[in-house]
């Protein structure tokens, strides 16, 4: 079965752009291990308004990598790597894991990030913690009512103060049984 990563950057509290989508906040001064996860993955996942974000700032980014754009509108950038995909995010997702290949990038945004937390299909969580607050935007896991318990898998600080910290999902078990939290 694939894996479904989010690697994704938050500020302290919690928000993973400003209300407008900007995400001009986001620390550029080195790579905090996004070359070793572009390289390690197969596809990448992104909703529509993350992909006209990203479109917005210049050259797409991400060329040559096949891109799934969860969107019920047809795209306007044309390239073959990159599918508009109408069905529900959650079954299309669910049998893209079921599929061959190596692990999926879940890009963002929101929406999609929500949809992939309520199905229980994120597998790792890679999250860079910028030490800054922005004090309101969009958050990555508004209105998530799921409990999910995660592993701890590792924690690296950088001198710039950003914390990245990896967790892998936690799947049933029965130690989680009756402990209230979902396994």
């Amino acid at each position: 079965m694939r894996k479904l990563v989010l690697f994704i950057a938050t500020s302290l509290d919690g928000y993973i752009a400003r209300p407008d989508g900007s995400v001009d906040w986001l620390f550029t001064d080195q790579d905090y291990g996004y070359q070793t996860l572009y390289d390690s993955v197969d596809a990448l996942l992104v909703g529509r308004r993350t992909f006209d974000q990203v479109l917005s700032a210049g050259d797409y980014p991400y060329a040559g990598k096949r891109t799934y754009v969860f969107s019920a509108r047809p795209l306007s950038w044309s390239d073959a790597s990159i599918e508009a995909v109408s069905e529900p995010a959650a079954s299309f997702i669910s049998r893209l894991k079921q599929g061959e290949g190596g692990p999926l990038w879940l890009v963002g945004g929101a929406a999609l990030i929500q949809t992939c937390l309520e199905a229980d299909l994120i597998d790792e969580f890679i999250v860079s913690i910028h030490p800054l607050m922005l004090g309101s935007g969009i958050s990555w896991f508004a209105g998530n009512e799921t409990s999910r318990r995660l592993r701890l898998a590792s924690v690296e600080s950088f001198d710039s103060g950003l914390l990245q910290v990896r967790y892998e999902r936690q799947r049933k078990s029965p130690a989680h049984i009756g402990a209230g939290l979902a396994p």
